[in-house]
């Protein structure tokens, strides 16, 4: 028993050490999209389109991490099905493998070792951030883990926002400097929370991903993004990517039934014209609620109302699934992306915490101390 004590309290004192590294943030306050004129991210759509997922696992770190395939198991399973880009995103590693293969390479990694599951991918990021919060995380220690990996450089998605409680809604309503959120994932589907963020002017563009981690036990080839891009280099799509040029499928076989041929604005109204017929359109708007729905059609059409502070649209077919970015209004030709967007550190709480968080990690190492005294003493 003294040694499973010492143990336990040996583990939160490694852990505790962590959160000496701490910055409590003052966020900007949640305000929705306003503004006389209204933003489309769709506007002048290239016809070239290219098929990615930037979330999928193989072996790695001698097979300690979950994964059960070979990068080129995964690299060639996403190529042969027709995919553009086939992101490799183990945990803290970047995989090299495609790079010699294709000429839309985009590294990806994904972050966190938290027990809540708050993880991130970051996007075409030069080298790996590798410092977390592995127990309870506050908004403050999540919007740490958003600056550390911005300092290398990446495109940050956040992951999976519903899966195991990694974030609140709170958390979506107040964490800024990330560009895309994760909506379609195959362990969740985060719509309500992106809604939140969406809601509180926290803009963020969709992303959807399998996330598998075994090509044959796992739902894979079934979530995807569709990124318009005009030319076909790496930059040119990470730059529509940044614009909202892109959109996500969910599917339920692998198969898509359709898929976006335009979206215009004129003057507050949206006009959107699909590949073929879906069962079912539908808009959303402020906080996730339903301003329309059209049934049996390929088109549909909605003028945006004063209470209108974004809308979205959703397709729905027997086989697939199809999520848009935002449609929002917006002041002076000021499109109000989340990454823009900073949180400035609150130095006395911080260092509040911080103290706090010291003296916890001696008070640990202290009864380590006190445990194994009695012991040598019997």
């Amino acid at each position: 028993m003294k040694l499973i004590l010492s143990l336990v309290v040996f583990v939160l004192l490694i852990a505790s050490i962590f959160y000496i590294n701490t910055t409590i943030y003052n966020f900007p306050e949640p305000k929705a999209f306003s503004g006389s004129n209204i933003y489309n991210p769709y506007e002048n759509l290239s016809d070239s389109s290219y098929r990615a997922n930037f979330h999928a696992h193989t072996v790695a770190w001698k097979s300690v991490t979950n994964g059960h395939n070979t990068e080129k198991d995964v690299f060639e399973g996403y190529t042969e099905k027709g995919y553009d880009i086939a992101g490799i995103s183990n945990y803290h590693k970047i995989s090299t493998y495609g790079k010699q293969f294709t000429d839309l390479y985009i590294p990806v990694y994904e972050h966190g070792y938290n027990i809540f599951k708050s993880h991130y991918l970051a996007i075409n990021s030069p080298k790996v951030s590798y410092f977390d919060y592995p127990l309870y995380q506050l908004t403050s220690h999540k919007q740490k883990i958003i600056e550390n990996i911005k300092v290398n450089g990446a495109m940050v998605s956040m992951a999976h926002p519903k899966f195991a409680g990694g974030r609140s809604f709170s958390d979506m309503q107040h964490l800024v400097g990330y560009e895309f959120t994760e909506v379609l994932n195959h362990y969740r589907v985060s719509e309500e929370h992106w809604d939140a963020a969406l809601s509180a002017g926290r803009l963020t563009w969709i992303m959807g991903d399998d996330d598998t981690h075994d090509l044959v036990k796992e739902p894979t080839f079934r979530i995807w993004n569709i990124i318009h891009s005009e030319v076909r280099h790496p930059d040119s799509v990470m730059q529509s990517m940044k614009q909202g040029k892109n959109y996500a499928i969910w599917s339920h076989n692998g198969e898509c039934d359709n898929l976006l041929e335009s979206c215009e604005v004129t003057e507050s109204t949206m006009n959107i014209c699909l590949s073929t017929k879906a069962d079912s359109i539908v808009l959303k708007g402020q906080d996730g609620k339903v301003v329309k729905k059209v049934l049996n059609t390929d088109a549909v059409s909605y003028s945006f109302t004063d209470d209108d502070t974004y809308v979205r649209t959703v397709a729905y077919n027997k086989n697939s699934h199809l999520y848009m970015n935002p449609v929002l209004r917006i002041e002076s030709n000021i499109v109000p992306l989340n990454v823009n967007v900073k949180a400035e550190a609150n130095f006395i709480l911080t260092w509040l915490f911080r103290i706090v968080a010291f003296l916890v990690s001696f008070v640990l190492l202290f009864l380590i101390k006190r445990i194994w005294k009695r012991k040598r003493n019997r």
